[in-house]
């Protein structure tokens, strides 16, 4: 009786390796050309071929909502860390200054999270626990007088896409100038606006030229 040899099937770490491979692609494509980007980009990015991409995502909403947990880890993360700080105010300021930083480093979050047709992918219960949290922690803050009245987290995921424009102009000349605005931002939300600004502004010449590559 003729014996076959059984099929042998890569380990399972080895196509986690490959799999994170080219979701770390894609976190870098999508920061760099946003909701425009393709699968191809993502392939030539992550050094295979097209199809081993389109093998492991039918197409490109598949590859994004893939990249959705991570995203989502990360913010959940900041929220729940920023849930455990007593002091209302620097819990809020701790929240606040996480979701800047995440997408001033991250400029993917943007077209993972609320690309077109992204929002109506979030489930219900996850949409609830991060708002819900995020409520909290300004409603808190408010009462405690340590952030202005009618500060809402729409305010938040707006102020954040700001600063990461100046993080995406400023990235290769001064790679921590958000940091700057950051500390703008988030110090004047307090009632009275306090603390040194870091680092020092570039010339304003130079800020204008790279501000002009992103507007």
């Amino acid at each position: 009786m003729s014996t076959t040899a059984p099929s042998i099937r890569p380990p399972r770490a080895d196509a986690e390796r490959n799999r994170r491979r080219v979701l770390d692609a894609a976190t870098r494509v999508f920061a760099e050309n946003g909701p425009a980007a393709t699968l191809g980009d993502v392939a030539r990015a992550a050094g295979v071929g097209v199809g081993t991409i389109y093998r492991k995502f039918p197409d490109k909403q598949a590859l994004l909502d893939a990249l959705f947990d991570d995203k989502i880890d990360g913010i959940m993360r900041i929220v729940d860390e920023a849930a455990t700080i007593p002091d209302a105010g620097d819990a809020f300021r701790s929240y606040l200054f996480g979701m800047i930083e995440l997408h001033a480093l991250d400029r993917s979050i943007a077209t993972v999270l609320f690309g077109p047709g992204r929002y109506d992918r979030f489930p219900p219960e996850l949409s609830e626990r991060l708002g819900s949290t995020a409520d909290r922690l300004i409603a808190d803050a408010v009462a405690a007088g340590e952030l202005r009245p009618g500060f809402t987290r729409q305010d938040t995921i707006a102020l954040a896409a700001m600063v990461s424009t100046i993080a995406l102009a400023s990235r290769d000349a001064e790679p921590d100038l958000w940091r700057r605005y950051a500390s703008i931002v988030v110090h004047g939300t307090r009632p009275a606006g306090a603390g040194l600004l870091e680092p020092e502004p570039p010339a304003f010449r130079a800020m204008t030229e790279a501000l002009s590559r992103v507007l």
